[in-house]
């Protein structure tokens, strides 16, 4: 519909760079399959600065490794960032000031020389960070950046440590709280000053930083109960609107489906304390296969986030 040259100079990656520096972007949400050449088995750490997506390290054949690839949001290509100086596999990432701090993924006998390191975009380069050993949590289980400037982690044995890359030396400090609740509660995402994860039978949780004692988000017993308790939460995330975006598995006996639903999120003051409801935005089928759905048969949400671009 437009000239050739119109439409070249539409489609310019210097016109989306222009639009970037003007803070002129538009929010997407992507859901995309990701090609076996760029896949690992497990294990990899996700994480999003400006508009691309890195996929750190993971198992390849069983084994750890250090590559690191980052998917253009814009491009909608696949490149190779330099590999970490240390292979890693279910590591804690995190992005602060723009820079990528990876904790652990090597096993808990490596040195404090190199349990830690940075990645800087701008540099390309990856450097070391020493954290002392008498400092650092025992096997990281889940992380978020809270106040953009401060890591807070929980390790295998339930305890809260906190991480400030400006103190120096840098080392986690344990905030002398455990965590309200056992088990793995995945997809730590921070909304307004409350921490949100997923957890069981379907249901969200949310907590403060400080406290880390999780209550459930209601509201959602609809969905739970048409579509949720069978199946479960595979992936929870949030978008640039501050609302939850949850996926899991769907079907019937012909063919799988994967649903996504956006959830708003609401506080009130009620009799027992604050209580945080949310409210269905949106939901249905994003993804679907010919493929009936079984324990075996699954669609696997490894990673989802808001990414202007």
């Amino acid at each position: 519909m437009t000239s050739k040259a119109h439409r070249s100079l539409a489609t310019s990656p210097f016109l989306w760079d222009l639009r970037w520096r003007m803070k002129r972007i538009e929010p997407s949400y992507y859901l995309k399959p990701l090609l076996p050449l760029w896949c690992t088995e497990s294990g990899s750490s996700f994480m999003v600065v400006d508009w691309g997506i890195f996929i750190i390290g993971g198992l390849v054949n069983g084994k750890p490794t250090s590559n690191v690839t980052m998917f253009d949001c814009f491009e909608h290509a696949w490149y190779k960032i330099p590999p970490m100086k240390m292979a890693r596999a279910f590591a804690s990432a995190n992005v602060i000031d723009g820079k990528i701090y990876v904790f652990g993924g090597c096993g808990d006998d490596v040195d404090s020389s190199n349990w830690a390191e940075v990645y800087n975009p701008r540099t390309y380069t990856w450097d070391f960070l020493c954290v002392p050993t008498t400092t650092r949590p025992k096997n990281i289980k889940q992380s978020a950046v809270i106040g953009k400037k401060k890591v807070y982690v929980v390790d295998e044995d339930r305890q809260i440590f906190s991480f400030s890359p400006s103190k120096l030396p840098p080392m986690f400090v344990s905030c002398g709280k455990t965590d309200s609740k056992p088990g793995d509660r995945d997809d730590w995402c921070l909304i307004g000053g409350f921490l949100f994860s997923r957890g069981a039978r379907g249901t969200i949780l949310w907590c403060l930083p400080e406290e880390f004692d999780w209550k459930e988000v209601k509201g959602l017993e609809e969905l739970q109960q048409q579509q949720l308790v069978e199946y479960d939460i595979t992936k929870l995330s949030t978008n640039y609107a501050s609302n939850i975006v949850i996926f899991w598995n769907a079907g019937a006996t012909e063919s799988l489906e994967l649903w996504s639903a956006e959830i708003s999120l609401t506080q009130i003051e009620a009799s027992q304390g604050l209580e945080i409801r949310g409210k269905i935005e949106w939901s249905g089928s994003v993804y679907k296969l010919d493929y009936p759905l079984s324990e075996s048969n699954r669609v696997k949400v490894l990673f989802a986030a808001s990414v202007f671009a």
